[in-house]
């Protein structure tokens, strides 16, 4: 159906994080039901980098980034800009997937987490309360977020989690959907019955602090027998100064037994998971969390913190891996997933494959589906 135009909108993709997923699983979606989709942008987007992250992705049929470079500075800001472009255009349907308000109305809007309610949610070395200067940078984005809320239109609010569900009801006063995020995890299912595994712990994430991933060196520390590898996207100061300092960590307590990788290709990402039996998540209110996900699919048993998405939703508050709040919770969990491995993994597989990226193209049809029923988009445009 050509003649249904839609306006898909989202700050970048560059940083192809969980949010960048679920916009181009949105694309997709939209391709599928053979609608005309536009993409609008801050910053042009680097389809090679997708690519090599994350393999072949399906394109919008238009772009339009707001300006014709990278944007470096005041990120957060740019995703105001994103307004510039929709002024003036008709769409049949528009979608908002990075989340924040904007002053007009979308059809579906896909909340990943109220952004004004960062600070006060996530405490933990999140960067815009750990200094003044982030605080400062943040604050006016936050006061701007805080008013624009109490004015936001609809038809359809989804979001990533339970966790993230009770935060919006919390803050917003609203009921969202739950939408659980698209993961790619076809490449990790091909290694999950992979039986030659050593007593080993995979983390997996960004190297930045909020990650907690000091946790993981203190407790590889008490674990002198198991090995510990950090998977880690590394871009940028944060990721130096945060990484620089794991490195000191690491030679302080002379460790033998982690590693600590930054920017590994897919392939061998999968294969460290296939010679693993433990995936471990540190994050303190990890808003869903799909490299727990991959880590499940590829047959690792999740040991996460007990908080947000991945201990509420995905690990159904323990039913399918381990939840901690200290080091010596972790350890003892760490010591029961490698002592029970061969049930666990089984149950952690099939549990993965309700997050699957198919899974959430059906449901995301279903929505837009009705959503165009309802409003009589079709016989509009016929």
């Amino acid at each position: 159906m050509k003649n249904v135009k839609v306006c898909v909108i989202h700050n970048t993709l560059n940083s192809v994080g969980g949010g960048e997923r679920v916009c181009l699983a949105v694309i997709e979606a939209l391709k599928e039901m053979d609608f005309t989709v536009t993409l609008v942008t801050a910053e042009p987007t680097d389809w090679k980098r997708i690519k090599k992250i994350i393999g072949k992705t399906i394109r919008p049929d238009f772009e339009a980034p707001v300006l014709p470079f990278k944007v470096k500075a005041f990120g957060i800001y740019m995703r105001l800009m994103t307004l510039l472009k929709l002024l003036g255009k008709r769409y049949d349907l528009t979608v908002n997937t990075h989340g924040d308000v904007l002053p007009l109305e979308s059809d579906i809007i896909y909340m990943h987490y109220p952004t004004f309610a960062l600070i006060r949610e996530t405490p933990v070395n999140i960067k815009y309360s750990k200094s003044l200067f982030w605080r400062v940078y943040f604050l006016p984005y936050e006061k701007i977020q805080s008013l624009l809320v109490k004015k936001l239109k609809w038809k359809v609010l989804l979001t990533n989690s339970e966790f993230s569900k009770e935060a919006i009801r919390r803050y917003i006063g609203v009921e969202a959907k739950v939408l659980y995020p698209p993961a790619e995890i076809d490449e990790f299912l091909k290694v999950s019955d992979k039986t030659k595994r050593k007593d080993s712990v995979v983390i997996c994430g960004r190297y930045t602090p909020e990650k907690n991933y000091e946790l993981v060196l203190n407790i590889a520390s008490k674990l002198p027998d198991v090995d510990f590898t950090i998977i880690g996207a590394y871009s940028g100061k944060i990721s130096a100064s945060y990484y620089s300092k794991l490195v000191r960590i690491k030679e302080k307590l002379r460790l033998k037994n982690i590693k600590l990788l930054k920017n590994v290709l897919r392939s061998t990402q999968v294969d460290i998971y296939s010679r693993s039996k433990v995936f471990m998540h540190t994050m303190v209110n990890e808003h869903f969390g799909i490299a727990v996900v991959e880590g499940m699919a590829a047959g690792l048993v999740p040991v996460v913190h007990r908080s947000g998405g991945p201990w509420y939703d995905i690990i159904n508050r323990g039913k399918y891996g381990f939840g901690f709040n200290d080091a010596d919770e972790a350890i003892k969990a760490i010591e029961r997933a490698i002592e029970n491995y061969e049930y666990l993994r089984e149950e952690a597989v099939k549990r993965a494959l309700l997050f699957r990226k198919d899974e959430f193209i059906k449901e995301f049809i279903e929505i837009v589906d009705k959503l165009v029923s309802e409003s009589g988009i079709r016989n509009a445009v016929n």
